[in-house]
């Protein structure tokens, strides 16, 4: 599906309440839910393709779960209560999901198949096969033309696995996650070591649960040692919300500091996820944060933006992997600040939905932009005209939506190819962007 944006004046003071539930956290949610030895329910449960999948997949695997809208009973079945399925798993589009089942799945007692879409077909696996191995882990997928890594679909046949001390080669919240879940069945403690930190949504639960899982600062970083042991929700009948999802929230907090304000309500504030606020702070944006709680094992608050005169920024280094996500936004913010909007470091945004670099490079580009790429980011050259444009998402929702933001910004026609993408993640997306003012068809 296309879609056309038309010229429009962005609505000041839009009140944004309804943002879809933290992917990251729903898929989470849903697993630790699942292998829990007691119930759990989860409030504004993202009911995007994504984590529907997740929770499908689940259910295929013997455990009951019930879903009223964006509300999730999970009945825990304990560590050892998965049943084999009868299918293949499909994760749809998603990285996260996929990586992280299948730390779970290599530690069972039955044989799976795990795959996904095209583009999932095309993610690099190694990063969290070779981790597995180590841990006694059988698992094959596929090879392709050109490439030296592993592909789904994997076919993964369940051991009895050992828990091992691994250091992670690169920040990554995905193998870092898929190796303590698989620790949460093996012999022995798992240790896995973070030079550099990354996203910390699956400790928080695990801790929550009741893992005995151990923090251990060190002068070259920080440990996580994993015990195995049962986990628990200790509140099964309490319902735990789950925030606002701030990669979805990045979108219209850069549409407000472009052209509101806008206020979004609810998103949440894990500092390894919410480091776009630095940045956009940086390049001089009018930020207000109210609000602000901290009920359930995450914390959020309310967040409002206003027009701003911006400066580009470089973003490099430690930055990376708390914004990988909102480096296509970013890069829209960029196109509107004066300067030079440097990204180092980012080589992670070539093996996403799309390659990201060449996307980003692309969609700039359409629009009338000035960008360089390099194998690891880009230099973005800010103050353009920006010009009536055309773009192709190739499938990527982050891309269609910042397409979209930065039509809405210029004021200026574009049509976007491939908007279907988006329901993976933001399902009421184009809700959202007519209530700020946008005329799509």
């Amino acid at each position: 599906m296309n879609c056309i944006i038309s010229p429009s004046t962005v609505v000041p003071n839009t009140v944004i309440l309804d943002l879809p539930g933290d992917k990251s956290i729903s898929h989470r949610a849903i697993i630790l839910g699942s292998i829990s030895e007691t119930p759990s329910i989860f409030t504004h449960f993202l009911t995007a393709e994504d984590c529907l999948n997740t929770l499908t997949i689940f259910r295929k695997l013997g455990v009951p779960i019930d879903r009223e809208g964006q509300t999730v009973r999970i009945h825990g079945v304990g560590r050892r209560g998965l049943k084999a399925p009868s299918e293949t798993l499909d994760t749809g589009n998603s990285g996260t999901g996929i990586r992280l089942i299948t730390g779970v799945l290599a530690a069972q007692t039955f044989d799976t198949r795990i795959t996904g879409d095209a583009s999932i077909q095309r993610r690099p696996m190694r990063r969290i096969i070779d981790p597995l191995q180590k841990m006694g882990a059988a698992i094959t997928g596929k090879s392709l033309p050109g490439k030296t890594d592993i592909f789904p679909p994997l076919q993964i046949q369940g051991r009895q696995l050992t828990g091992i001390r691994y250091r992670l080669p690169v920040a990554s919240a995905q193998v870092k996650s898929a190796v303590l879940l698989a620790g949460l069945f093996a012999d022995g403690s798992t240790i896995v070591e973070e030079p550099e930190a990354c996203r910390d949504h699956t400790e928080r639960l695990l801790l929550g649960f009741g893992a005995q899982l151990e923090r251990i600062e060190s002068g070259e970083g920080t440990e996580w040692q994993l015990t195995p042991s049962d986990i628990a929700n200790p509140t099964p009948d309490i319902p735990v919300r789950i925030p606002a999802d701030f990669s979805s929230a990045a979108f219209f907090l850069v549409l407000g500091a472009l052209a509101g304000p806008i206020t979004v309500s609810a998103v949440g504030l894990n500092p390894t996820r919410s480091t776009l606020l630095d940045v956009l702070s940086r390049m001089g944006a009018d930020i207000a944060v109210t609000d602000v709680g901290g009920e359930s094992f995450e914390p959020y608050g309310t967040l409002t933006l206003s027009p701003s005169s911006l400066a580009n920024t470089e973003v490099s280094g430690a930055e990376i992997p708390f914004l990988i996500d909102e480096i296509p936004i970013l890069a829209v913010a960029g196109l509107f600040a004066s300067g030079k909007l440097i990204v180092r470091d980012a080589a992670e945004l070539r093996v996403k939905e799309s390659d990201r670099i060449e996307s980003i490079v692309r969609m700039v580009t359409a629009m009338g932009g000035e960008i360089e790429a390099y194998d690891d980011g880009f230099v973005l050259t800010g103050g353009a005209r920006i010009q009536p444009f055309e773009v192709d998402s190739h499938g990527d929702h982050r891309i269609a939506m910042s397409a979209i933001i930065a039509a809405m910004v210029a004021g200026v026609d574009a049509k976007v190819h491939n908007v279907d993408c988006i329901n993976t993640s933001f399902p009421n997306f184009m809700d959202i962007v007519a209530r700020c003012g946008a005329e799509i068809k």
